[in-house]
Protein backbone atom coordinates (compact mmCIF):
# COMPACT_ATOMS: atom_id res chain seq x y z
CA UNK A 1 0.00 0.00 0.00
CA UNK A 2 1.27 3.46 -0.87
CA UNK A 3 2.39 5.75 1.97
CA UNK A 4 2.25 8.87 -0.21
CA UNK A 5 0.63 11.90 1.48
CA UNK A 6 -1.62 12.41 -1.56
CA UNK A 7 -2.56 10.92 -4.93
CA UNK A 8 -3.18 12.41 -8.34
CA UNK A 9 -2.88 11.48 -12.01
CA UNK A 10 0.87 12.11 -11.89
CA UNK A 11 1.75 10.22 -8.71
CA UNK A 12 -0.27 7.31 -10.11
CA UNK A 13 2.68 6.70 -12.45
CA UNK A 14 5.47 7.00 -9.90
CA UNK A 15 5.70 3.19 -9.59
CA UNK A 16 6.20 2.93 -13.35
CA UNK A 17 8.93 5.59 -13.21
CA UNK A 18 10.75 3.81 -10.40
CA UNK A 19 10.60 0.54 -12.32
CA UNK A 20 12.63 2.18 -15.10
CA UNK A 21 15.59 3.03 -12.86
CA UNK A 22 18.53 0.88 -14.03
CA UNK A 23 20.36 -1.24 -11.49
CA UNK A 24 23.59 0.69 -12.02
CA UNK A 25 22.01 4.11 -11.44
CA UNK A 26 23.78 6.26 -8.86
CA UNK A 27 22.70 9.75 -9.96
CA UNK A 28 19.18 10.89 -10.82
CA UNK A 29 17.53 14.03 -12.10
CA UNK A 30 13.83 14.73 -11.61
CA UNK A 31 12.57 17.53 -13.84
CA UNK A 32 9.56 19.48 -12.63
CA UNK A 33 10.11 18.06 -9.16
CA UNK A 34 7.48 20.16 -7.38
CA UNK A 35 7.58 19.36 -3.68
CA UNK A 36 10.16 16.62 -4.27
CA UNK A 37 7.91 13.59 -3.72
CA UNK A 38 9.30 11.62 -6.66
CA UNK A 39 12.84 12.87 -6.02
CA UNK A 40 12.68 11.46 -2.49
CA UNK A 41 11.52 8.12 -3.89
CA UNK A 42 14.41 8.13 -6.35
CA UNK A 43 16.76 8.66 -3.42
CA UNK A 44 15.86 5.15 -2.33
CA UNK A 45 17.40 3.85 -5.57
CA UNK A 46 20.24 6.33 -6.21
CA UNK A 47 23.06 7.86 -4.17
CA UNK A 48 22.32 11.45 -5.19
CA UNK A 49 19.23 13.08 -6.66
CA UNK A 50 18.81 16.53 -8.13
CA UNK A 51 15.28 17.89 -8.52
CA UNK A 52 14.67 21.03 -10.56
CA UNK A 53 11.60 23.18 -10.97
CA UNK A 54 10.85 26.66 -12.24
CA UNK A 55 8.46 27.26 -9.32
CA UNK A 56 10.60 28.53 -6.44
CA UNK A 57 7.65 28.62 -4.05
CA UNK A 58 6.82 24.93 -4.19
CA UNK A 59 10.49 23.97 -3.80
CA UNK A 60 10.81 26.21 -0.74
CA UNK A 61 8.01 24.26 0.96
CA UNK A 62 9.56 20.85 0.26
CA UNK A 63 10.88 18.80 3.21
CA UNK A 64 14.66 18.40 3.43
CA UNK A 65 16.23 15.07 2.53
CA UNK A 66 19.99 14.40 2.92
CA UNK A 67 20.64 12.90 -0.53
CA UNK A 68 18.18 15.11 -2.44
CA UNK A 69 18.95 18.62 -3.62
CA UNK A 70 16.10 20.71 -5.04
CA UNK A 71 17.02 23.65 -7.21
CA UNK A 72 15.05 26.50 -8.75
CA UNK A 73 16.18 26.35 -12.36
CA UNK A 74 15.16 25.46 -15.90
CA UNK A 75 16.32 21.95 -16.81
CA UNK A 76 17.51 23.28 -20.17
CA UNK A 77 20.22 25.21 -18.34
CA UNK A 78 21.82 22.12 -16.79
CA UNK A 79 25.12 20.88 -18.19
CA UNK A 80 25.71 17.55 -16.43
CA UNK A 81 24.50 14.03 -17.13
CA UNK A 82 22.64 11.53 -14.95
CA UNK A 83 22.14 7.78 -14.85
CA UNK A 84 18.37 8.27 -14.80
CA UNK A 85 16.34 11.31 -15.84
CA UNK A 86 12.64 11.58 -15.04
CA UNK A 87 10.04 14.11 -16.16
CA UNK A 88 6.43 13.80 -15.04
CA UNK A 89 3.85 16.18 -16.56
CA UNK A 90 6.66 18.57 -17.47
CA UNK A 91 7.66 18.12 -21.10
CA UNK A 92 4.59 19.89 -22.49
CA UNK A 93 5.66 23.10 -20.71
CA UNK A 94 8.47 23.62 -23.24
CA UNK A 95 8.66 23.30 -27.03
CA UNK A 96 8.73 19.57 -27.79
CA UNK A 97 11.85 19.48 -29.94
CA UNK A 98 13.75 21.71 -27.54
CA UNK A 99 12.69 19.59 -24.57
CA UNK A 100 13.51 16.21 -26.11
CA UNK A 101 16.88 17.46 -27.36
CA UNK A 102 17.78 18.61 -23.86
CA UNK A 103 16.56 15.40 -22.25
CA UNK A 104 18.72 13.37 -24.64
CA UNK A 105 21.75 15.44 -23.64
CA UNK A 106 21.12 14.99 -19.90
CA UNK A 107 21.02 11.18 -19.96
CA UNK A 108 24.43 9.62 -19.29
CA UNK A 109 25.76 6.85 -21.55
CA UNK A 110 23.85 3.71 -20.61
CA UNK A 111 21.36 5.79 -18.65
CA UNK A 112 17.58 5.82 -18.89
CA UNK A 113 15.02 8.55 -19.59
CA UNK A 114 11.53 8.02 -18.16
CA UNK A 115 8.83 10.51 -19.15
CA UNK A 116 5.18 10.66 -18.13
CA UNK A 117 3.59 13.23 -20.40
CA UNK A 118 0.37 14.75 -21.65
CA UNK A 119 -0.72 15.11 -25.24
CA UNK A 120 -3.27 17.22 -27.12
CA UNK A 121 -6.33 15.12 -27.79
CA UNK A 122 -7.40 14.85 -31.43
CA UNK A 123 -11.08 14.06 -32.10
CA UNK A 124 -10.28 11.59 -34.87
CA UNK A 125 -7.20 9.70 -33.72
CA UNK A 126 -8.11 9.74 -30.02
CA UNK A 127 -11.81 8.92 -30.31
CA UNK A 128 -11.33 5.30 -29.06
CA UNK A 129 -9.62 6.68 -25.94
CA UNK A 130 -12.93 7.99 -24.63
CA UNK A 131 -13.94 4.39 -24.00
CA UNK A 132 -11.46 4.51 -21.10
CA UNK A 133 -13.37 7.26 -19.29
CA UNK A 134 -15.28 4.84 -17.00
CA UNK A 135 -12.00 3.24 -15.92
CA UNK A 136 -10.45 6.66 -15.22
CA UNK A 137 -13.47 7.71 -13.15
CA UNK A 138 -13.31 4.46 -11.21
CA UNK A 139 -9.66 5.03 -10.32
CA UNK A 140 -10.41 8.61 -9.30
CA UNK A 141 -13.23 7.47 -7.02
CA UNK A 142 -10.98 4.89 -5.39
CA UNK A 143 -8.44 7.59 -4.48
CA UNK A 144 -10.75 10.51 -3.78
CA UNK A 145 -9.90 10.59 -0.05
CA UNK A 146 -6.23 11.27 -0.78
CA UNK A 147 -6.63 13.27 -4.00
CA UNK A 148 -4.39 16.34 -3.91
CA UNK A 149 -0.84 17.61 -4.29
CA UNK A 150 0.98 20.95 -4.40
CA UNK A 151 -0.45 23.77 -6.47
CA UNK A 152 1.38 23.80 -9.78
CA UNK A 153 1.41 25.97 -12.88
CA UNK A 154 -0.86 24.29 -15.45
CA UNK A 155 -0.53 24.37 -19.22
CA UNK A 156 -2.47 22.56 -21.91
CA UNK A 157 -0.38 20.29 -24.13
CA UNK A 158 0.22 21.54 -27.65
CA UNK A 159 1.31 18.42 -29.52
CA UNK A 160 -0.76 15.41 -30.47
CA UNK A 161 0.48 11.94 -29.59
CA UNK A 162 1.29 11.35 -33.26
CA UNK A 163 3.51 14.45 -33.28
CA UNK A 164 5.23 13.32 -30.09
CA UNK A 165 5.87 9.87 -31.54
CA UNK A 166 7.31 11.33 -34.74
CA UNK A 167 9.63 13.75 -32.97
CA UNK A 168 10.75 11.14 -30.45
CA UNK A 169 11.53 8.66 -33.25
CA UNK A 170 13.82 11.27 -34.79
CA UNK A 171 15.56 12.47 -31.63
CA UNK A 172 15.37 9.38 -29.40
CA UNK A 173 15.65 6.34 -31.69
CA UNK A 174 14.26 3.26 -30.02
CA UNK A 175 12.12 5.19 -27.53
CA UNK A 176 9.11 3.22 -26.30
CA UNK A 177 5.90 5.27 -26.09
CA UNK A 178 2.62 3.96 -24.72
CA UNK A 179 -0.72 5.71 -24.31
CA UNK A 180 -2.00 5.30 -20.76
CA UNK A 181 -5.00 6.11 -18.60
CA UNK A 182 -5.42 9.55 -16.99
CA UNK A 183 -4.65 11.30 -20.30
CA UNK A 184 -1.01 10.36 -19.91
CA UNK A 185 1.56 8.63 -22.06
CA UNK A 186 4.84 7.07 -20.99
CA UNK A 187 8.14 7.31 -22.84
CA UNK A 188 11.19 5.21 -22.02
CA UNK A 189 14.52 5.65 -23.77
CA UNK A 190 17.96 4.29 -22.98
CA UNK A 191 21.06 6.11 -24.10
CA UNK A 192 22.81 3.54 -26.30
CA UNK A 193 26.23 4.87 -25.33
CA UNK A 194 28.52 2.67 -23.29
CA UNK A 195 28.72 3.13 -19.51
CA UNK A 196 31.94 4.54 -18.06
CA UNK A 197 34.20 1.55 -17.57
CA UNK A 198 36.53 2.73 -14.80
CA UNK A 199 34.03 2.22 -11.99
CA UNK A 200 33.12 5.91 -12.12
CA UNK A 201 29.53 6.35 -13.20
CA UNK A 202 28.42 9.07 -15.55
CA UNK A 203 27.51 12.18 -13.61
CA UNK A 204 30.35 11.86 -11.07
CA UNK A 205 33.23 14.26 -11.21
CA UNK A 206 32.07 15.87 -14.44
CA UNK A 207 29.12 17.89 -13.23
CA UNK A 208 29.34 21.57 -12.53
CA UNK A 209 26.80 21.25 -9.75
CA UNK A 210 27.62 17.68 -8.66
CA UNK A 211 28.87 18.83 -5.25
CA UNK A 212 25.42 20.24 -4.58
CA UNK A 213 23.54 17.01 -5.10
Amino acid sequence: MSTDPYWNHNTHYHPWVLDQVPDHARTALDIGCGDGLLARKLAGRCDAVLGVDTDARVIADAPATPTVHLEHTDFRDLDQTFDVVTAVATLHHVPLRDGLTTLRRLVAPGGVLAVVGLWKMHPLTDFPYYAALPAIRAVDRRHRRVLGGPEMVLRDPRETLAEIRTTAAELLPGAQIRRRLMWRYTLRWQNPGRELASGKRAGEGTARRSSRL
